[in-house]
């Protein structure tokens, strides 16, 4: 969509004028939105704060199974 070009005051005034219209349309789209409920909010954090627990622990369990092993393989070899 076309925007015909503001040509209505000096810069500061445009850019006055579009920061009020952006904001307006913001005020719109956020009307709009599902908000979860204060449930859904937490229920949602404890599968995630789990999640990142069992990456973290995969993590780790990883980085100590590599480190074990390049030492071991570094005594054979040494």
């Amino acid at each position: 969509m076309a925007r015909k070009k503001d040509s209505g005051g000096n810069a500061i005034v445009r850019a006055a004028n579009g920061t009020v219209r952006f904001l307006g349309e913001v005020k719109a789209e956020l009307a709009k939105v599902a908000w979860p409920s204060r449930d859904e909010v937490i229920a949602s954090t404890w599968v995630v704060l789990a999640a990142v627990g069992v990456v973290g622990f995969w993590i780790f369990a990883a980085d100590k199974a590599s480190s074990l092993m390049m030492t071991a393989l570094v005594s054979l070899f040494s």
